[in-house]
């Protein structure tokens, strides 16, 4: 099966604006024995003037080439080598999506996707969006994901879709939103199988928010978001724990750089701070009690919705 990791950026991006997710998206696909492709959008004939929907016509056209296509966004990086892609494979499901965790989104910067007519049509189809969006804060493709699937998975509920873009329509900031995410949610359910797409639950997925957990990891992590060059800080002298830490900051789970010549199958072992590896029951116990959070503001914001 051919697997490729692909992350896409602007051409005025610099890859060290996020050298050390890069470089471990490198290191991990020749352990795995994945295609890597770092993609300029500037490469492809995407003419779409947000680079968040561009990103995605940018996939639609390398996805033909592989068996299966992970996208990520360019501050995602993999923590743990001994995960495989295969593990979020599954029979009957051609498009694979996650819940982020501190929120009531979708995630629009990671997906899985398989070569089929399916796959490329929803994926172009989202890139295509950007010329559907409405005249208000209305998120990019971090919100326009929530329409874009409830639309194509439920045509006929129009009242229900009708009362969530009147919430998008006059969005006018983050809260507004997230209302509007809510009421999308509300449509969708407890489900996580949508036919051929799946919406891989919070701590499911194969990707999390670093700075949820202070920057601690276990062996039940795959890949951490949020690992931007510029938010790198230095690990603080009095020690770390697992509570959450500011979202725009995060430490770097490595000691040292990664040197890629000496990426291979053969290879498995990382140097990690010791300080970042954590247990994984208690990590878990602390994105619990977080979930909880969360499940109280999708059932807020739903009584909000109400009284639009």
């Amino acid at each position: 099966m051919k697997i490729a990791i692909v992350v896409v950026l602007t051409k005025d991006t610099s890859v060290n604006d996020y050298k050390i997710a890069i470089d471990s998206l490198i290191c991990y696909s020749k352990i795995q024995e994945y295609s890597f492709i770092l993609a300029k959008d500037s490469d492809y004939p995407c003419p779409h003037n947000d680079k968040f929907f561009r990103r995605h016509c940018v996939i639609a056209h390398i996805l033909p080439e592989f068996d299966v296509v992970v996208f990520v966004d360019a501050d995602i990086g993999v923590v743990n080598p001994n995960r495989r892609i295969e593990e979020f494979l599954e029979d009957g499901i051609d498009v694979a999506f996650y819940d982020r965790f501190f929120n009531v989104e979708i995630m629009a910067g990671s997906y899985i996707a398989r070569n089929t007519t399916y796959a490329y049509e929803l994926i172009k189809g989202f890139a295509d969006y950007e010329y559907k969006l409405p005249n208000s804060f209305h998120g990019t493709d971090n919100g326009a994901i929530h329409m874009y699937l409830a639309q194509h998975l439920f045509p006929y509920a129009k009242i229900e879709l009708k009362n969530c873009q009147k919430i998008w329509n006059n969005s006018k900031n983050f809260a507004d939103v997230f209302i509007y995410e809510s009421c999308i949610r509300t449509m969708l359910g407890a489900s996580t199988n949508f036919g051929k797409i799946k919406i891989f639950r919070k701590a499911e997925g194969w990707v999390r928010d670093a700075w949820l957990t202070g920057g601690m990891w276990s062996q039940n992590d795959f890949m951490l978001h949020g690992w931007k060059t510029k938010q790198l800080k230095n690990i603080p002298k009095n020690g770390i724990s697992s509570s959450r830490m500011n979202y725009n900051q995060w430490y770097s789970p490595f000691s040292g750089q990664f040197d890629i010549s000496k990426c291979s199958p053969s290879n498995l072992t990382w140097i990690y701070n010791s300080e970042f590896v954590g247990n994984p029951e208690n990590l878990r116990e602390s994105l619990n009690e977080y979930q909880k959070v969360v499940a109280k503001e999708i059932i807020e914001n739903g009584y909000k919705k109400i009284n639009i």
